[in-house]
């Protein structure tokens, strides 16, 4: 069980910013219906204008994070909305097909702007010990790391059961035609929900390069296959458990990669739980 306790607390930290990049996919289905693959992408590209505004800008990076999670997410999120809505009325396929475009033509894009080689993404969340568990140091970078999952996951749980506008979300999938009777613009409610959803994938995309200390396009848009795992373990319909969810992929691939890690036929299975 000591082997396995490292892999465990990697697994529980990464887990989380699977988690929290769930919660922004789920938020956004349940209220547009639109299975948005190119969420990874925005993943991505926020962590590549973090790496701007940080590294390149010189600015402190408690400002280059608000201004990731806080402008370019809502940004992104009301440029996604607009094509949620174009793809509303067509087939399935159609939408998936959409969103596919999205991811390919963002990374296309990070590419001709940023290269395609990868970058050191220096970690800047503190990096010192916490406390051991058992052998095992705890840094706060991890426990920070969880701790915005946990908060943002609770914080949600509670936005949709106690505000206005979170009724109005979960009211929005079940009879929009009711809610615009009551007086709430249901058009209102769903940008609300991309914005939301849209400034997560930011933030996830951001904490996803520090834990892995690099800036790697292909690996941030591959993010979104973590969190259709995770999502799916929550059906796509419960936020919290989404977080849940992200934890448990999380913990399977770090034990899996201990577990496969001595096996040459079995290298890369650990990635494939999702």
């Amino acid at each position: 069980m000591s082997d396995y306790l490292p892999f465990l607390v990697i697994g529980v930290v990464t887990g989380s910013i699977y988690g929290l990049c769930a919660m922004g996919l789920v938020l956004t289905y349940k209220t547009s219906g639109v299975f948005n693959i190119g969420h990874g992408a925005v993943c991505a590209a926020s962590a590549f204008v973090f790496y701007s505004l940080r590294d390149q800008a010189d600015l402190p990076w408690p400002v280059a994070a608000l201004l990731v999670v806080f402008c370019f997410g809502p940004v992104a999120g009301l440029l996604l909305e607009r094509l949620a809505v174009a793809l509303a009325p067509v087939a399935i396929a159609y939408k998936i097909v959409g969103t596919v475009g999205l991811l390919v033509a963002i990374r296309a894009l990070l590419g001709l702007v940023y290269g395609d080689s990868t970058r050191f993404f220096p970690q800047f969340l503190p990096e010192d010990k916490a406390f051991d568990l058992a052998s095992v140091a705890v840094g706060w970078d991890d426990l920070i790391t969880l701790g915005i999952g946990a908060a943002s996951a609770v914080a949600l749980f509670l936005f949709f059961r106690l505000s206005r506008l979170g009724t109005a979300m979960r009211g929005v999938v079940d009879d929009p035609q009711l809610l615009s009777m009551a007086g709430t613009s249901p058009v209102r409610v769903r940008r609300a929900a991309w914005v939301i959803g849209t400034s997560f994938a930011a933030m996830s995309g951001v904490l996803f390069a520090a834990v892995q200390n690099q800036l790697d396009v292909n690996v941030l848009t591959l993010l979104v296959v973590n969190a259709f795992g995770a999502a799916t373990i929550a059906r796509f319909q419960s936020v919290p458990t989404a977080f849940a969810g992200g934890i448990l992929v999380g913990v399977v691939q770090a034990v899996l990669s201990k577990a496969v890690g001595t096996c040459e036929q079995l290298q890369g299975v650990d990635l494939a739980p999702p």
